[in-house]
This record gives C-alpha cells, sequence and structure tokens, in this order.
C-alpha cells in the first residue's frame, strides 16, 4: 500500500511536472515571436513544426479510434481541423509578427478560458456562480489593461496582431468544448489534432506554404522542431495532463494561470521586451481570472 510519504512524493512530482508545463508554455511565445521576426520560421512552419513530432507519436491512438471525434462525428473533425490544429499556429504566427510575445500571452491562453466559460453556459449549461463571474470581470480588465497599454507606447498601433491573437483565443476555446462533448480522452484528442494538420496542411505546406526552415542549420532545424514540436506540442501537454490526473483540475488551474506570467518574463530577456505598469497589473488580473474561472468544476 502507498503510505504518506509516497503520496506527498507523488504531489510534489506532478507540482514539478505542471510547473515545468508552464515554463515550456511561457517561454513558447518569446520563441516563436523571435523566430517569426528572425525569419527562421514563418507563419506556414508553424502548423508544420507543432504536428510533426506529435503525428508520428501519437498516430497509433489517434488511426486506432478512426479520424472521426467520436460523439461530435465528422463535423467534430472538421471543427478540430480548423481550430487547435493548423490554423492556431499559423494564426499565432501571423499575431507576434505585430505584437509583443507577453501581449499575445494575456490574450491567448489568458482569455480563453473566459471564451470556454461562456460557452459552457451556453452549451452544457455550466454552473454560473459569482466566482466565476468575477473571473471573467478580471479577464476582461486585463484585456482593457494591455490594450491601454499598446495605445499608450506607440501613436499608431498595428491591431493586426491583436485581432489574431484574439482569433486564437477562439479557436482554442471551440476547440475545447468539442474535445469535450465528443467524450474523447485527451491523448486521443490530442492525437487525432496531430494527425489531422500533418495529412491535411503537410500537403498544402509542401506544395504552397513560404518556408524558412529549408535555409536552417542542422541544429537551428533542430532546435525549432525540439520545442515547437516536441517540448510544446508533447511533453507540456503530457507533464500538464499528468498533474491535473494527480492534483485535481482546480489546483492544475492555479499553475496554467502562471503561464501569462512566464510568458511575460521570459520575453523580457529574449526579445527585450521590458513589463510597464499596465501589463504587470494586466497579468495579475489575468492569472486571477484564470484561476477563478477554471478552478471551479464545471457541471455536466
Amino acid at each position: 500500500m502507498n503510505g504518506p510519504a509516497d503520496a506527498g512524493g507523488g504531489r510534489l512530482l506532478a507540482m514539478a511536472g505542471a510547473l515545468l508545463a508552464t515554463v515550456i508554455w511561457g517561454g513558447w511565445f518569446p520563441v516563436t515571436r523571435m523566430g517569426v521576426l528572425d525569419g527562421a520560421i514563418t507563419p506556414a512552419d508553424m502548423m508544420v513544426l507543432r504536428c510533426c513530432v506529435g503525428a508520428i507519436v501519437l498516430a497509433p491512438w489517434a488511426f486506432k479510434g478512426g479520424l472521426k471525434a467520436d460523439r461530435a462525428g465528422w463535423l467534430g473533425s472538421a471543427a478540430i481541423l480548423l481550430t487547435l490544429s493548423g490554423p492556431f499556429a499559423f494564426a499565432m504566427g501571423l499575431g507576434v509578427r505585430h505584437a509583443p510575445a507577453a501581449h499575445a500571452a494575456i490574450f491567448i491562453p489568458g482569455s480563453f478560458p473566459a471564451i470556454v466559460f461562456v460557452l459552457g453556459l451556453v452549451v452544457f449549461k455550466d454552473a454560473s456562480t459569482p466566482r466565476r463571474w468575477l473571473g471573467l470581470a478580471a479577464i476582461v480588465l486585463g484585456g482593457l489593461l494591455v490594450g491601454a497599454a499598446a495605445f499608450g507606447r506607440e501613436a499608431d498601433v498595428n491591431l493586426t496582431g491583436y485581432l489574431y491573437f484574439h482569433a486564437c483565443a477562439w479557436m482554442w476555446a471551440v476547440y475545447t468544448v468539442v474535445v469535450r462533448y465528443s467524450g474523447m480522452s485527451a491523448r486521443r484528442a490530442l492525437g487525432l489534432t496531430h494527425v489531422l494538420a500533418a495529412l491535411v496542411y503537410g500537403p498544402i505546406w509542401l506544395a504552397f506554404g513560404d518556408s524558412g526552415l529549408f535555409d536552417l542549420s542542422a541544429a537551428q532545424l533542430a532546435f525549432q522542431v525540439g520545442y515547437h514540436g516536441l517540448l510544446n506540442g508533447l511533453v507540456a501537454m503530457f507533464l500538464y495532463t499528468f498533474a491535473v490526473s494527480r492534483l485535481g483540475a482546480a489546483e492544475g488551474a492555479v499553475f496554467a494561470a502562471l503561464v501569462p506570467c512566464f510568458a511575460a518574463l521570459s520575453a523580457w530577456p529574449i526579445l527585450d521586451e521590458p513589463i510597464g505598469p499596465a501589463e504587470a497589473v494586466a497579468l495579475v488580473a489575468v492569472a486571477c481570472g484564470v484561476f477563478l474561472i477554471s478552478a471551479v468544476p464545471a457541471r455536466r
């Protein structure tokens, strides 16, 4: 039998895994912006980088149950293909061309739980509590502060990046709702997402995609594939899923709320994008909002 020491060790391992996952996810935003701005990768490359490793590793679980998204059917597969599959990575690559990585982290992982909350009210009749509405208000406040910071920093603000970030948040939210409705396991959903992207967007990328990957050295290519495909696409997802299974959704939400913070902190040394007072307050507001919304279990 497992004693208290075993349980304590399991919790510490789960917490360490969740923390590492959030660090990897947070670093993905400045790493992506750096690669796009330097010309090492293009938005089209992002689609392939995100799915290449996962499509190989998770293919058995994707094909075992077929390419139909279980209870969500072929319409669910189409929704996955049009959201967190290729389009999410492509829109992210386009967005960071025009806006800071910290702002991307606040807009995307910060606002998508709020959209999921609203969609859950409509689709699944989820619980509506004052705590969750307060979380929604905090996230909206964070978004407004980021917008104010962007307009205050530049006289002529390019809103294109923020529109792409908002689209990414909606894609992630719709994907989450579809996967929940489908009843698929996290492993199967992730495998289906990667395989569908590889089957559809891989040939399109080869035929028409503007790419910077062919000009990279072997070491640079290994870094891009390793970070985007292996670390961000597989390792972080596995660690976070493992952590939630041990800690529960409420405690897992605490770590998810840290993603914008890690992204902003890592963007400072990597991209020389300092955190101003407005961004700092926005990060706190969004982190609190994500926790308030996500830490409350949904009612099925």
